[in-house]
């Protein structure tokens, strides 16, 4: 039996993440749908083939997206130094719409994607899906929106890429794609939120009784 001061914990423990995965939301320059992005969060699948559609992208870099891992697959760039052939997107070349069947990947594989950034003179910058401590600068440079209302507008899962060492305005509107069969790694607030409402009616009721 969970006693009362560690139900209380957890639903605490389950606040404050609901707390982290919406606070970040604030500076993110929000495309079609988006209603809980989460930076940093990882790229999961769900099972069966992932879909890579481009939604936007501008700036001044040429940005080139790659799918790093796993390992073999035949969007994976082969040198971080150097610009390989086998890109899926790049932002000013796609044209808005166009899909890319990444293949097929079985449920609970993290897909590590990753924007190879021309910068045209301060050299080549790569910034990868999933937690800071991929990127050089020790900073996230995505985020993922598998909400209901993103996957609806857009076709899948929206990623956004921030393409700035040091994140510049932090909006992450340089690039989007959508993916389909995917979700990501942190709920979305909805969820946490129901898990929450639940531990405290457990709670309630423990306490009746």
């Amino acid at each position: 039996m969970i006693k009362h001061t560690r139900l209380n914990q957890i639903v605490a423990a389950v606040v404050i993440a609901m707390g982290a995965s919406t606070s970040s939301y604030a500076a993110i320059v929000p495309y079609a749908g988006e209603t809980s992005p989460v930076i940093g969060a990882s790229v999961i699948a769900t099972g069966g083939h992932v879909i890579a559609t481009f939604l936007s992208g501008g700036g001044f870099y040429d940005n080139y997206l790659y799918l790093s891992s796993p390992a073999g697959s035949a969007f994976e760039n082969a040198s971080s130094s150097s610009i390989g052939g086998n890109w899926i997107f790049e932002n000013h070349i796609s044209v808005a719409g166009t899909t890319v069947d990444l293949g097929d990947y079985a449920a609970g594989t993290e897909l590590i994607f990753n924007v190879l950034s021309d910068t045209h003179g301060g050299g080549l910058l790569n910034w990868y899906t999933g937690p800071a401590s991929r990127n050089s600068d020790g900073l996230a440079h995505a985020f993922i929106d598998s909400s209901a209302a993103a996957i609806t507008a857009n076709g899948g899962s929206v990623v956004g890429f921030e393409d700035l060492a040091g994140l510049g305005d932090a909006g992450y509107e340089d690039l989007r794609y959508a993916f389909s069969n995917v979700r990501s790694s942190v709920p979305e607030p909805a969820s946490i939120a129901l898990l929450a409402l639940g531990l405290i009616g457990i709670g309630a009721a423990r306490r009746r009784a």
